[in-house]
């Protein structure tokens, strides 16, 4: 019989206590051949139920049947076409929700024009497109440089989750994930990253799932961004 060594058995128990329902811990199935839908979908997600967000995706599709071989300049072309970003939001996705719920913020759909726009000066129309320019080094490239840059976007919730929606590997954990690994531990001065990489592994093993799945729930647990399950018909499996 295998020893489970105590830290590991405490990370197990934290990790079925606090990640909600088993059943939902996989990645996004993603967005593989539309660009456009993963901008969507990454700045739509944060703060909302992730059944508006199927909501607006559908929209999109029902709009555009082609939407899911979108890329950026057809995005600006949808939104331009509806008069502006708010009349996008309000005709096309019938969704108008601010980026934060402080008064004055952007709307999504506003922060969703500036992405597309960020992704065509950098010469990005395709999910292989944004693999070549970031999968090499996620955490220092143009993208995540200007993704950062764009209003509200700072704190890197919905750049690792665009990279995540194109299907790139989770990036190395973030001071979200470390926290809450060195939460149930009493680990007060963090962990190594070394360290968080074996616990990640060793507990993974013992929950039957992948050690990158594993970080991808917690990251998206921490984050606040709702765990879903995702239906045959969900946009990300429609065909052409």
């Amino acid at each position: 019989m295998n020893t489970v060594l105590p830290e590991t058995q405490t990370l197990i128990d934290y990790c079925e206590k606090q990640l909600g329902d088993p059943i939902l811990w996989r990645t996004p199935a993603g967005y593989p051949d539309s660009l456009a839908m993963c901008l969507i979908d990454a700045l739509y997600s944060p703060g909302s139920h992730y059944k508006s967000v199927v909501g607006v995706m559908l929209r999109y599709r029902v709009r555009h049947p082609y939407g899911g071989q979108h890329g950026p300049e057809n995005l600006l072309q949808s939104i331009t076409a509806a008069n502006g970003p708010r009349l996008w939001a309000e005709s096309v996705m019938r969704n108008v929700d601010p980026a934060q719920t402080r008064s004055g913020v952007q709307l999504k759909s506003e922060l969703i024009q500036q992405g597309a726009r960020l992704m065509i000066d950098l010469g990005l129309g395709t999910v292989k497109d944004l693999h070549r320019v970031v999968e090499d080094n996620p955490r220092d490239n143009p993208v995540r440089t200007g993704w950062l840059g764009l209003k509200s976007q700072s704190a890197e919730i919905t750049y690792d989750y665009l990279l995540l929606l194109a299907g790139l590997p989770a990036p190395t954990p973030d001071w979200m994930v470390l926290r809450f690994l060195a939460e149930p531990l009493g680990q007060d001065n963090g962990l190594s990253l070394p360290a968080a990489h074996d616990l990640l592994r060793r507990t993974a093993d013992h929950l039957e799932i992948d050690p990158g799945c594993l970080h991808h729930i917690i990251w998206r647990t921490v984050s606040g961004l709702e765990l879903r399950d995702l239906p045959e018909d969900m946009p990300t499996a429609v065909g052409n």
